[in-house]
């Protein structure tokens, strides 16, 4: 929830939980948050003072955990500390690249009355809290201004350049319309990662849609032939790349000879080099360094290029063209096609969340990513039952837009009591289960590599819809899909908390690039 609540909102998400248990399930999602530069705060309990390291009821290192899975975290030995605490906290959380930060509170001190005159008087407050966070690295201002001249003559000699934009590109408005200054103006092509679509319309004719392992066909085919790679806020980890020796083959040639390259541009060094080794690094927020490159670039003609990515556009359309088929339940990505279609005359903008699995793949290819039309999921961490937490989380940031979850039945079997939360709460989410009674992504897996072979991956789920209705929000089964449109019509009409369970046709989540292949060796059936 947390975690929605930032995306959404750009403001940091805080999360208060109880020693032991509480502290321990706090792990995934802050390490989920750290992969995705999600800022949250999370503040838990501790055993008493005087009990710490005696193996008191409830007692776990809570620092050593978090140590891997926080920008930063530190347990409160005074109650004078905490404004000092609490404040650098949220600075660290939301300075540079956004993360999760951890405060532990032992239990005497937090039933401490906190003096406001006494807490004045203090002076003996730990170096810790008074020192100033780390910030962001950066190139100076020199050193900066000559890399964006070298930067600016390669894109100005290159013939076929493409932005690949990622997270980071979300981090302010300001830097997303630099960036879609750059693409219409300068004519360079886009394509996204997980995380990054919305950064440019889908329907723009320059936009390629979501490149990586699930990726659209056009914009992987693209990337691995353009001349010049600009990596703007994206991590390129594995599932963006594919085989990376084999990423960006022409770009990389084209250095020997002076030209191209990959440009990495990003706010933090962590996750630079990780996967593919960057020829140039630029360090900075994106408004600022953009900002600064756009005063350098000349408009040129690249018609050649122009014209390869409107072929393959037109060879590999966006969204994909879905098939005929005689199977009287809907396909997925009918389901997402006919949300798509209905959300379009909404007058508030809408926000899409997804758990982890096919739904999600089928979610961010199917789905018209466009300015006011926003993505939540988990990228870097693949956590199922993201997506109903982090619908109510948005729904609570931002609670005049339209919050649609689209989750799988195995991801939803994840978290579902959340419901309850979201009824409890009046929290007004929309939920779509695409419901194949398998998990999919696994099930797909297991076939490929064992011949056709699979195990365990079966789902018996409950009734969905007498769930949702045990915790008084309204429920319906869509079984055909010519009831598909008046479903989903039912669905985004409901007034409160709403639950759609749409019994979808069993397919193969296909273009993909098979384990351990480059990027243009996709696989279509």
């Amino acid at each position: 929830m947390a975690e929605g609540y930032y995306r959404t909102s750009k403001k940091p998400g805080v999360v208060m939980v109880t020693s032991g248990p509480g502290s321990s399930n706090t792990v995934t999602p802050m390490l989920d948050a750290l992969l995705d530069g999600t800022a949250i705060v999370v503040i838990c309990g501790q055993v008493p003072t005087a009990a710490k390291g005696k193996g008191a009821f409830q007692e776990i290192n809570i620092d050593e955990l978090a140590r891997t899975c926080t920008k930063w975290s530190t347990s409160v030995q005074s109650v004078w500390e905490l404004p000092m605490v609490v404040r650098s906290a949220f600075q660290r959380a939301v300075e540079g690249r956004p993360g999760p930060v951890l405060i532990s509170v032992p239990k005497d001190i937090a039933q401490v009355t906190f003096d406001e005159e006494a807490f004045k008087a203090y002076k003996n407050l730990r170096d810790r809290c008074l020192a100033p966070s780390p910030g962001s690295p950066s190139n100076n201002t020199a050193n900066l201004l000559q890399e964006l001249d070298h930067v600016a003559a390669l894109i100005n000699n290159s013939r076929r350049p493409i932005i690949c934009a990622g997270n980071g590109a979300h981090a302010t408005q300001e830097g997303v319309a630099l960036l879609r200054k750059m693409v219409e103006i300068y004519r360079i092509p886009a394509a996204t990662t997980l995380h990054g679509l919305g950064c440019f319309d889908h329907g723009h004719p320059l936009s390629l849609g979501m490149f990586g392992t699930y990726g659209t066909a056009c914009a992987n085919y693209a990337i691995q032939n353009a001349d010049l790679i600009l990596v703007m806020g994206a991590r390129l980890d594995e599932r963006a790349v594919g085989k990376a020796s084999g990423f960006a083959p022409y770009a990389r040639a084209k250095v020997k000879d002076g030209e191209g390259g990959i440009i990495h541009f990003d706010i933090s060094p962590d996750f630079l080099g990780k996967f593919v080794t960057p020829t140039r690094v630029i360090l900075g927020e994106l408004s600022n360094t953009v900002g600064a490159l756009l005063q350098r670039l000349k408009r040129t003609e690249r018609a050649d290029w122009l014209g390869l990515i409107q072929q393959l556009k037109e060879e590999y359309p966006l969204p994909p063209i879905l098939p005929d088929h005689e199977n009287p339940r809907p396909l997925p990505q009918e389901v997402v096609t006919e949300l798509n279609r209905q959300t379009a005359s909404l007058q508030h903008p809408v926000t899409i969340t997804t758990g982890v699995g096919q739904h999600q793949m089928w979610a961010a290819k199917q789905y018209d990513w466009k300015h006011g039309r926003f993505l939540v999921t988990s990228g870097g961490l693949g956590t199922m039952g993201y997506g109903l937490p982090a619908a109510i989380g948005s729904k609570t940031a931002r609670p005049n837009n339209d919050v649609i979850c689209i989750d799988g039945d195995a991801s939803f079997c994840m978290t579902m009591a959340e419901l309850l939360t979201a009824s409890q709460h009046g929290v007004t989410v929309k939920v779509i289960i695409l419901n194949n009674q398998e998990q999919g992504m696994i099930s797909q897996l297991q076939r490929e590599s064992y011949g056709g072979r699979t195990c365990y991956a079966r789902q018996d789920n409950p009734d969905f819809v007498r769930l949702a209705r045990s915790m008084n929000c309204q429920g319906k089964r869509c079984f055909l899909k010519d009831d598909l449109p008046e479903c989903i019509d039912w669905l985004l009409r409901c007034d409160g908390v709403a639950l759609l369970d749409v019994l979808i046709a069993e397919t193969e989540m296909v273009p993909i690039v098979p384990s351990g292949q480059s990027l243009d060796c996709m696989k279509f059936q």
